[in-house]
């Protein structure tokens, strides 16, 4: 299987006209690295840059990761490189002359269409920004705001400016006596537009290709007794505690102390402890998987508990996530009815709108990476 992620975002002008005498040059999209990488950037890839044909429209005030908006079929330009996402390197992407010299004109004569924001959204409805997909290379980050960062690279203190996506129209002034280069105008990205990451996957050939056929859920035995989370896309590994009210059967006055649950990433299949999250969230679901609620700590309506990474290292290295279940096995046994509720194990909204990465989990029967539940209690 893979993933495939692309860019939805709007654009405004972004200067002041001081210049109209003046000849175009050229055109392009400048996008600088956020550091933010998952996969292989050792592989030549293709970005290419379409333009959207319709207005982006929020959906009950939000966008999701599968959302999508009809663009041009027609890339306005493209680039093939191998990504460098740790560097301070722009990445440009030369867009067709006849676009920069439509612009250039409506500049020289101060349109509205250029200079009003609402006007130059209906005359330019955005940007998409589409990776090359069935390739095994990487998915890269590029900032969304102005940066200064210090270049430790000399002797002496420079500052070294990540910019925001930015289309430059590059020209020259008419006449120029001072041989004049690199002047341009701006159209920069709209930070408080709307903009968000398309994230697709494939899971063709992989441990859960065709889940789709049962209910988009599929029991670790079926897995290789692995579980997987995975941002972007949105998988959950779902954990579901049988018997739980045996627990009021062991004597008359028996109470609960408390509960931990302990998940195990499979080692191997991650490179270094450090790439795996610091943590992971925990919700409770109903019977058909929908998300109620982050679970809380005991005694708590918004106290979220977490599942947290812990490393220990004593003779061999032990990884695992370790979240306090107190408050959800609490109220399970406080319920007259069998509530029939599961826990979903999974990346925070946030991450998983802007990240593409996944953990893979020990499940039922997978030995020493088996998830582990430590109930204490105490009765008379």
């Amino acid at each position: 299987g893979y993933k495939n992620a692309n860019t939805f975002m709007t654009m405004k002008f972004d200067d002041t006209i001081e210049d109209t005498e003046f000849v175009f040059d050229s055109i392009s999209l400048v996008l600088n690295y956020s550091t933010y990488y998952s996969g292989d950037t050792t592989t030549l890839q293709t970005f290419s840059v379409y333009q959207l044909q319709e207005e982006m429209e929020l959906v009950d005030s939000y966008l999701y990761t599968t959302n999508n908006f009809k663009c041009d079929p027609t890339p306005l330009g493209s680039v093939s490189l191998k990504p460098q996402p740790n560097s301070h390197n722009e990445v440009s992407i030369k867009l067709p002359n006849k676009f920069g010299n439509r612009l250039a004109e409506m500049i020289k004569e101060k349109n509205d269409t250029i200079t009003t924001q609402e006007l130059f959204l209906e005359f330019f409805n955005g940007l998409v920004i589409k990776s090359q997909s069935n390739i095994k290379g990487a998915i890269v980050g590029f900032r969304t705001s102005d940066a200064s960062t210090a270049d430790e690279t000399t002797t002496t203190t420079t500052s070294v400016v990540d910019a925001k996506p930015e289309i430059r129209l590059y020209y020259h002034k008419d006449p120029n006596p001072n041989d004049i280069h690199d002047l341009y105008y701006k159209f920069s990205f709209v930070t408080d537009g709307i903009y968000f990451n398309q994230i697709s996957g494939d899971s063709s050939n992989s441990l859960i290709d065709g889940i789709s056929a049962t209910s988009n859920e599929r029991v670790s035995k079926l897995t290789d007794n692995y579980t997987l989370v995975q941002s972007g896309i949105q998988i959950f590994s779902k954990l579901k505690i049988p018997y739980v009210d045996n627990l009021l059967k062991i004597g008359q006055n028996s109470a609960l102390v408390g509960a931990t649950l302990r998940l195990y990433p499979i080692k191997g299949t991650y490179s270094s402890t450090s790439v795996l999250p610091d943590t992971m969230y925990v919700y409770s679901a109903d019977r058909r998987d929908k998300l109620i609620g982050q679970i809380t700590l005991p005694g708590s309506t918004t106290d979220y508990s977490y599942a947290q990474l812990v490393v220990q290292k004593d003779v061999e290295e032990t990884v695992y996530y370790e979240v306090d279940l107190s408050g959800f096995i609490e109220a399970e046994l406080d319920e007259e009815l069998e509530t029939n509720l599961s826990l979903m194990i999974g990346y925070g909204s946030t991450a998983a709108k802007k990240t593409a990465e996944h953990v893979i989990l020990g499940g039922a029967n997978s030995g020493k990476y088996s998830p582990y539940l430590n109930v204490y209690y105490y009765h008379n």
